[in-house]
């Protein structure tokens, strides 16, 4: 295959059959000679990548280490040895935008991908009804009876059995800034995007984040539910996984929600909401902290919940002054599937 045919048919599985802006962007991302003849042998081991291109071995790990350190390539979860492409666009921005050395030039054909050429993927997905890669994490002190029901569900938990635990730069504040967005987010200062395990390896392997302690991990934490961020981790009971704390002005999730109408974006957790009317003082706290927009007040002063945009965060109930809101299990185990996308 040529380098143009390769290209396209990566382009057409990211979901961009017709975009020249994808062309511009892989274009871009794949420039060197042999760029293309490399990925086209993905995946595979580099043995296997110089007996498909007839390329020097000591060449193929050239291009891969370069495409690695650029976050265009990557390597499957449970596999080190073997050098695969993402295959879906959004895993593609999220590992080329925190990309220390990333131009200008990349970081707008992205927001040209992102808000302009979105809408029909997006739709596909709707029809498809394909499974959410995204899964709320509620905040555990909001949580009734957590030490019985939250051995799946708890960020906390997640952090004090990791093996190694890293954090890198949010890719999608990473974006909004560099278009001249989110100067007013709430995140803390510091990266918040946590990884554990085999992404944390990942990430410090390609030198984009840094290594943190479980205590520093905790203490981050603790400062995005402060801040009112939502905990977001693979849709999976994977101990290979990622913490994002996500707001409502920055990820771009949050845009296919709102601007889309996509609730499939994400998984809500296994929780939902309970109001007491009779504890409630009409404070609006909620309403404001919702970074979902499913908590409204009408002009009665009634706190009403839209629990079709409900994802059982918790982040209401941590700051109701009244305790008039609390998270309950209503969901089963058996909501969070088992490992997947290894």
């Amino acid at each position: 295959m040529t380098r143009q045919e390769i290209l396209k048919e990566y382009k057409t599985k990211l979901g961009f059959p017709e975009s020249i802006t994808m062309d511009k962007i892989l274009d871009m991302l794949f420039d060197g000679e042999h760029d293309a003849e490399v990925i086209g042998a993905m995946p595979a081991t580099i043995p296997e990548i110089a007996q498909k291109t007839g390329l020097d071995e000591g060449e193929i790990k050239g291009i891969v280490g370069r495409l690695f350190a650029r976050g265009a390539a990557a390597h499957p979860m449970n596999r080190p040895d073997v050098w695969k492409l993402f295959s879906v666009m959004i895993e593609l921005r999220d590992a080329t935008i925190i990309s220390p050395d990333i131009p200008q030039e990349l970081v707008e054909l992205w927001e040209k991908i992102i808000y302009d050429e979105t809408r029909p993927l997006v739709e596909f997905m709707k029809g498809a009804n394909l499974p959410s890669g995204l899964r709320v994490v509620p905040i555990e002190e909001t949580v009734e009876s957590k030490d019985v029901i939250l051995d799946i569900d708890s960020a906390r938990k997640l952090i004090r059995e990791a093996e190694v635990i890293s954090a890198q730069p949010c890719a999608c504040r990473t974006h909004a800034r560099r278009m001249g967005r989110g100067q007013d987010c709430p995140a803390p200062p510091e990266n918040v995007c946590m990884q554990v395990n085999g992404f944390a390896r990942s990430v410090i392997a390609r030198g984009i984040g840094e290594q943190i302690t479980t205590e520093e991990a905790l203490r981050r934490l603790e400062a995005t539910e402060k801040a009112g961020l939502i905990h977001t981790t693979r849709n999976s009971s994977a101990k290979d996984a990622f913490l994002c704390n996500c707001c409502g002005c920055c990820c771009t999730g949050f845009h296919f929600l709102k601007n889309y109408k996509y609730s499939g974006v994400f998984a809500p957790s296994r929780f939902g909401i309970r109001h007491n009317e009779e504890l409630c003082t009409q404070c609006g706290t909620c309403v404001t902290r919702c970074q979902f927009g499913a908590i409204s007040m009408d002009d009665n002063g009634t706190v009403k919940t839209d629990t079709s945009m409900c994802f059982g965060c918790g982040n209401c109930v941590y700051t109701c002054p009244s305790d008039a809101r609390v998270l309950e299990e209503i969901r089963p185990r058996e909501f969070v599937p088992a490992s997947r996308h290894k």
